[in-house]
Order: structure tokens, then C-alpha cells, then sequence
């Protein structure tokens, strides 16, 4: 099918052809039947009584004062003392008792709302009561699942255990005890994440990849006019893959490399990071370090191909020698005598394998190998829960077998890489096809707010770029190594430099704060916002004299259930190319969509200088071996084709008039993409696009231009909001305290909860008693001292997508780029 389309006109930035949908593999229902039909109405009685009774208040408040100033003008010290103490009541909202009950009309107006705002308590509290006794048999209905069972294993199989055992257990009398509530918030947990995030692994979290295509608008079967989803299976996936993680393929390595068998014969190599100078070498961690004689004999040698034998031979050293020199020198983080997987490699385990075979041929450790991926590969293929836990046990015993260690790790933290392995999957509904019209009304809705964005990414880049070529003119050189500038830098940060710098990024944000402020509304019902003319915010971003890009999570908004998308939300922006990292996996045409990105690399300055720097990987990496430029290595290894790879000692930042520049061996070098925390990144990356955040009287109004919501509201409360007094409050009281802040506030049902120590955003349903526990404990156990509430756009009741008649989260993971002028 043809691709690519025409663009909106009046749309600087342009969409790749290429695109990726992520979805939830389970309904939202997951998160929503968690709710209680009875709670939800009686907490909106509460609601409405409570702002009567705030309404009332606030007339009473006014009424008295007048009161009291009569009062206190006539003389009347008997009055004036009595409605002083009923100004004092009102204002400390407690009721009227009394004499006081009788303070004129004002008063007997917040008595009557003040008993209506009681008398919804009494039926709400009611509601939770009967709620919480049928609590728990409602999560065993949603625990009946084996699909649901599934995913949790994958997830979390020591959770999965205890899921097990509550499942066998019969009911408890005398109802649920404290260690049964804290069960019942983690099935809360599992089920929010399930249900409202897009994991991207699994068949509950798999890739759909996608294409704008320039054939007619097509019907999708979903509500969705313009976007047209492939057919469905019943597993909602039509390919799975095994995966061992990469921390258990270097635990492989790394016993491999002390097999005696094998040790002598495994290649040694340098750590990029370590810079030998003469008869020195500076360490990874800036220590330097003299050689002995020996020493120097073995590292000239080293050239990541001779084994320790071969060192042996060359430097006329006896073996043993050579061995203790190289791990001495390991010890130290100088050299590297062990297999290490590339961090780019996507199958870490078949590049193990192959060395096995290549240095350990004559010993068991190939066919070993070759049984765990065969393992792997059975737990991709088992079919429910109990055949899955059965293949996950014989992978964990193969692992252990061979390592004589653990096969899980970080155990009960979620979202850590912590098992042996995962599966990733191909989801049903694709190939997506985006409309030609669709992606240019994308476009054009996104033009104004990406260009703020841009405008403000170069505006943080240039400030880190300022920094780093002070500290080259501080230190008196023109030019310098680039890892010593990684210190001076990191060094810098720490002392709140780089707070000088960008003067020009925070009056740009500031700006963009007023003119967003200046039609921020209030009326509604909703939060404050502000729908702006794409106009309003051109005269924000000047010229456009460089190439950009930018890979932004768009979520489509339907009007009502099931409806056609009306409004676009904007999620993340991101600096990574999907296509070059793990996301890329699956593709339905992954040579076309490399293409596609391939011909595109003016904004880092084409292949030739476009580099990444590779960190030892943690998790499925953002990065793989298909990416287009050269890899900056400084302790992990980025790729087999040395080539591709430049240590970082190969470095060095150039002053050139007023600016830095980060040199390789060859020329300039642009990075990839930047980090917020680390300016000797992004001083040298392509400018990443970030929208300044707009604070408005302590929290965030939603703003966005034309359909496009390109902020949306946020809020911070304490914990100490989430109950009254001190000491630990009840569960009703939480609950209270919670619809009060809903009025005070107003929260809308479901927000997203930023919480410390979460590595990320719970969804929270603020109807759902279980939910507000669930809040209310995290914020407890994390000590933190305020949570970030943000609106959750779209809401259940306004999804787009829809797999097998039921409604799903899902957002778009697009890629965009501005070319000059």
C-alpha cells in the first residue's frame, strides 16, 4: 500500500510515515468494575451537600461579620461574645449548638446545610461499610481470570504465588485483617496497570506498528474515522517471543569466564573509559594508577582479540602471571576479561551462544545455553497460567543450575527488570493505518505546541553548551578531553551552576506561562483551561534555522463511549526514533520503516555525525544494533563492529569562537538525544523538544490549542490532605477527606497519581474505596511530602480503541520532524 500521504498546509512539522500504537491488553474495565455502584452515588450526594455547605459557609462567614460589627458599635458585649464564638465554629466548620443555634439567620442557614452535608456522610458511610464487606469477593470475581492470572506471573510470580494462595483460601471470618487489605491494594496496583497503562511487553501490553497512507479514509470498526485498525485474534497477538534480560545473560558470562576451560582462551579487552597515558592509567572513576613493569608488558598488548595465552606468549610472561595481571587490572575496571554482550544486541543470549561456541566448543556450555533459550522458547508457547508457571520454573532452574545463583532479583519492585526473562509480542489489530487527511489535521494541530517546544529545548541546550564552553575557557584550554569534562560538568551541576544559565529558557517559559495564563477559564464545571489560536503562540518561536525532531504520545479522545475521535491529547515527547530501539521489534516492515527514518537525519546533522552514547543496559534498551550512527562506549560494549564504536577517551570538546563542540576521531559528532540531569549530554545532543510547564495559583490548568490538549491539569495535595488530625486516620476518614479535596479542588474521578518512589503514575479511581486506600497507603509508606494528582485524559468513558467490543487505553507513539525555514 502507498505511504507518506500530503501534509497540512500551514504545518511546519511533519509526520515520518511510520508509527506505533501501544495499547492495554486488557479492557479499562479491569480498573473501573473496581468501583461500587451504591459508594459512587452516595459519594456525589456527598459532594454536591458538601459545596452547598461551602456555599452556605462562606454567606454566614460574611453575614456574621456584619453581625458582629452591629454589635460590636451598639456595645452589646453579650451578643458580640456569642457571635464570636459561632463566627469561630463556622470557621472551623463544627456545628451550632446551643445558644449559638440561635445566632440570627445566617446561622440557622449553615445548620441546615451543615446537617444536609452530614446526613450524605451518614448514607455514604453506610455505602462503605456494605462496600468493604463485599470487598473482597469482588476482587476474587476479578482474580477469576486466567488471563488476567497470566499476566500477573509474568509480571510478578512471587505476587502470583500469593494470588494462589488467596484463591485457595476459603473466606475469612470475622473479615479481612491488615495483611489481607495490603493483598487486596496490590491486586489494585496489577489491575490499574493492566488496565489503564500500555506495558508493552506480552500479550497485554504488545506492539501494533502502523503507517499514514495516502488511500481514501477508511472506517476502522473502532469509532474512528480516519484510522483503520487490522483484524483481531483471540489472544490479541499473532507472534511472541522469549527474551532472557540482559543482567542474566552477563551472569552467564561472567561464570562462563571462570570456567578453568574456558578462561585462558577468552579474548581481553580495554574498558573505553580508561585512558592509558605512558606508564598510567586513568580509571573509569578519575583515580590514576601506575604499571609495574609487567603490567605495562600485557596491556600494550591488548587489543580485545588475544586471550590471556596468547598475552602470555607475547609478553614472555608465564601464564599465571598474565592471569593475575588481568584481573588485577578487571578488579581495577581497566580491562575486561569476559564475555560481555553488546547492550544493543536484541537476543543477548544468541550472541552468548555463539561465543560458547567459538571458545568453549569442547565443554558443555554450548548445549547448555541452547537448552535454556529451547526453555525460553516453551514458556513463550505455554497457554495460561499453570503451563506458564511450570515453563517459568524450568527456566529459573536451568539458570540457576549453571550460575549457582538466583533467578529473580529486586524482588517486589514493580516495573524493575527483575527475571530471567520476559516475553514481547506482536499485537493483533495491525498493521494501523493512518489516514492521509487524519495525519495532516496531526500535524496541524500539533505545529504551534511542538515549535513552543522546540524553542524551549534549544533554549535548555544552549544553556548546558554556555556552561560547558566556560569551563573549557575556566581551565585556560581550548580543548579537552571529553571524560574529564564530564566531570568538571557533573561537578558544575552540583554546585547549582547551571542555574545561571538559563535566564533566556525560564523568561521564555515565563511568557509562554502569561499568554497561557491570560485565557485560562474557569467556567464549565472542569478545571481551569485555556483553548489558544494557533496565532497566540506564534510570535513565541522565531525562526526555524535548524532541522528538528521530535516522538510525541498522542491519544485520541472520542466524545462519548464508542464515539469518533473529537479531541487529540498530548502525552510525552520524546527524543527517541521507536524504530531504533526495541520498539522497532515486530515491525511489520521493519527495512521500510528503518528507510523511513534513515532518510531523515538532518536534525542530528546525517549519519556521518550523528552518535549515542551507550550505557551498560538495564532493561530492553532504547537503542539497538540497527541504529544508523556510531556508538560512544565508555564501560559497556555497544556492538560487535568496532568500526561503529568509539571509546569515550576517543573524545574531546573543542572550543570554537563562543561554542563547545564534542569531536571524535573524525569530525564533529552530534548525540542522539540528551538527559535532563546530564548537561555533557545534551550540551553536545540534538535539542530536544520540551513544553515548558504552566503553573497557574498552585496548580496546572489544562491548556492546548484548537482540539489538541497539549497540557493537561494537575494538582498537588499532601498526604496530610488525605486525612484529618493526627495519628493514622480510618479508611472512611480517607475517603472523606478525599471528596472533600474533589470539591475543593475539582479533581475529576480518575487522575493519575505522581507518587515518590513509584517509577510511575498510579491511576487512581477517586469513586473506588479500594482506590483511595491504595493512594493514601503509597503516600504513607513513600514519606514523600506532596503527590501530583493529573487529569486522566482521556477518560474511560471517552476511548477511541476497541478490542472485542470493549473498550481499551492506547496512545500512538508518533514521529515528527521540522525542516529549516
Amino acid at each position: 500500500m502507498k505511504t507518506g500521504g500530503t501534509h497540512a498546509e500551514g504545518a511546519s512539522w511533519r509526520l515520518y510515515p511510520r508509527l506505533l500504537l501501544r495499547r492495554a491488553g486488557f479492557g479499562v474495565e479491569l480498573l473501573t468494575d473496581l468501583a461500587d455502584g451504591a459508594v459512587a452515588g452516595a459519594a456525589a450526594d456527598y459532594r454536591l451537600r458538601a459545596d452547598e455547605f461551602e456555599a452556605r459557609r462562606g454567606l454566614s462567614l460574611a453575614a456574621l461579620r456584619a453581625e458582629v460589627d452591629s454589635a460590636a458599635g451598639s456595645g452589646d458585649r453579650e451578643l458580640l461574645r456569642l457571635l464570636s464564638r459561632a463566627r469561630g465554629r463556622i470557621g472551623r466548620r463544627r456545628p451550632l449548638d446551643g445558644p449559638l443555634a440561635g445566632c440570627g439567620p445566617a446561622a440557622l442557614g449553615y445548620t441546615g446545610a451543615w446537617r444536609a452535608r452530614e446526613a450524605a456522610w451518614s448514607t455514604l458511610a453506610g455505602a462503605l461499610a456494605a462496600e468493604r464487606d463485599g470487598r473482597t469477593a469482588k476482587v476474587r470475581r476479578v482474580l477469576d481470570d486466567e488471563r488476567l492470572l497470566d499476566a500477573v506471573l509474568q509480571l510478578a510470580p512471587s505476587f502470583a504465588a500469593e494470588v494462589d494462595r488467596f484463591a485457595a483460601a476459603p473466606p475469612r471470618a470475622g473479615g479481612p485483617t491488615a495483611k489481607d487489605r495490603a493483598f487486596l491494594r496490590r491486586v489494585y496496583l496489577y489491575c490499574q496497570r493492566l488496565g489503564a497503562k500500555n506495558e508493552t511487553t506480552s500479550f497485554f501490553g504488545p506492539l501494533v506498528h502502523g503507517e499514514v497512507t495516502a488511500a481514501p479514509e477508511g472506517d476502522a470498526g473502532n469509532g474512528a474515522a480516519g484510522v483503520v485498525t487490522g483484524p483481531e485474534t483471540s489472544s490479541g497477538t499473532v507472534e511472541t517471543e522469549a527474551f532472557l534480560a540482559f543482567w542474566a545473560v552477563c551472569e552467564l558470562a561472567a561464570v562462563l569466564a571462570r570456567d578453568p576451560r574456558v578462561a585462558r582462551r577468552l579474548p581481553v579487552s580495554w574498558i573505553a573509559a580508561c585512558r592509558r597515558d605512558g606508564d598510567s592509567l586513568t580509571l573509569p572513576d578519575g583515580r590514576r594508577v601506575r604499571l609495574t613493569g609487567a603490567q605495562r608488558r600485557v596491556v600494550d598488548l591488548v587489543d580485545g582479540e588475544r586471550s590471556v595465552l596468547a598475552l602470555a606468549r607475547g609478553a614472555g610472561l608465564g601464564t599465571d602471571e598474565v592471569t593475575e595481571v588481568v584481573e588485577r587490572l578487571q578488579r581495577a575496571g581497566a580491562l575486561r576479561h569476559r564475555p560481555e554482550p553488546p547492550s544493543t544486541a536484541p537476543r543477548p543470549l544468541d550472541w552468548l551462544t555463539a561465543r560458547a561456541d567459538r571458545y568453549a566448543a569442547d565443554t558443555p556450555w554450548p548445549g547448555a545455553l541452547r537448552g535454556l533459550a529451547h526453555r525460553a522458547a516453551l514458556y513463550a508457547q505455554a497457554e495460561g497460567p499453570v503451563k506458564r508457571r511450570a515453563a517459568l520454573e524450568a527456566v529459573e532452574s536451568a539458570f540457576s543450575e549453571l550460575t549457582g545463583g538466583e533467578a529473580r532479583r529486586a524482588g517486589g519492585r514493580m516495573y524493575a527488570d527483575r527475571m530471567v526473562v520476559s516475553l514481547d509480542a506482536k499485537g493483533d489489530q495491525g498493521p494501523v493505518r493512518v489516514g492521509a487527511g487524519t495525519a495532516a489535521r496531526w500535524e496541524r494541530e500539533l505545529t504551534p505546541v511542538l515549535d513552543v517546544a522546540a524553542r524551549y529545548g534549544e533554549l535548555l541546550q544552549t544553556a548546558c553548551a554556555e556552561l560547558c564552553a566556560d569551563l573549557l575557557r575556566e581551565a585556560g584550554v581550548g580543548r579537552m578531553p571529553y571524560d574529564e569534562l564530564i566531570r568538571r560538568s557533573a561537578a558544575a551541576v552540583a554546585e547549582g551552576r547551571l542555574d545561571g544559565y538559563t535566564a533566556r529558557a525560564d523568561a521564555f517559559a515565563a511568557e509562554v506561562a502569561r499568554v497561557v495564563t491570560d485565557a485560562v477559564r474557569t467556567d464549565g464545571g472542569g478545571p481551569p483551561a485555556a483553548v489558544l489560536r494557533a496565532e497566540e503562540l506564534a510570535p513565541l518561536a522565531p525562526a526555524r534555522d535548524r532541522a528538528r525532531f521530535v516522538s510525541p504520545d498522542l491519544m485520541l479522545e472520542a466524545a462519548g463511549p464508542g464515539g469518533e475521535p473529537e479531541g487529540l491529547v498530548l502525552g510525552e515527547l520524546h527524543p527517541y526514533v521507536f524504530a531504533w530501539g526495541s520498539q522497532g521489534l515486530f515491525d511489520h516492515d521493519p527495512e521500510g520503516t528503518r528507510a523511513a527514518f534513515g532518510d531523515r537525519l538532518a536534525p542530528w546533522g546525517g549519519a556521518a555525525r550523528l552518535a549515542t552514547v551507550i550505557r551498560r543496559r538495564r532493561h530492553k534498551g532504547l537503542v539497538g544494533e540497527w541504529f544508523p550512527g556510531r556508538f560512544v562506549e565508555i564501560t559497556a560494549v555497544a556492538t560487535d563492529d568496532r568500526s561503529r564504536a568509539v571509546p569515550v577517551t576517543a573524545l574531546s570538546v573543542e572550543l570554537d569562537g563562543a561554542r563547545a563542540r564534542l569531536l571524535g576521531q573524525d569530525g564533529e559528532l552530534v548525540l542522539y538525544a540528551g538527559e535532563d540531569d546530564h548537561v555533557h549530554l545534551r550540551a553536545f545532543a540534538a535539542p530536544t523538544a520540551v513544553l515548558p510547564p504552566v503553573v497557574v495559583d498552585g496548580m496546572m490548568p489544562r491548556w492546548g490549542v484548537g482540539a489538541l490538549i497539549a497540557q493537561r491539569a494537575r494538582w498537588w495535595i499532601t498526604p496530610a490532605d488525605l486525612g484529618p488530625g493526627a495519628g493514622k486516620p480510618s479508611a472512611d476518614e480517607v475517603f472523606r477527606a478525599v471528596q472533600g479535596l474533589r470539591v475543593a479542588l475539582g479533581l475529576p474521578r480518575y487522575v493519575f497519581a505522581h507518587i515518590s518512589g513509584e517509577p510511575k503514575p498510579v491511576g487512581v479511581d477517586l469513586d473506588a474505596p479500594l482506590a483511595v486506600e491504595t493512594l493514601a497507603a503509597l503516600a504513607t509508606a513513600s514519606g514523600t511530602e506532596r503527590i501530583a494528582l493529573t487529569e486522566m485524559r482521556p477518560a474511560p468513558d471517552r476511548l477511541w480503541l476497541r478490542r472485542q467490543g470493549r473498550a481499551v487505553t492506547s496512545e500512538f507513539r508518533l514521529a515528527l520532524h521540522r525542516e529549516p525555514g
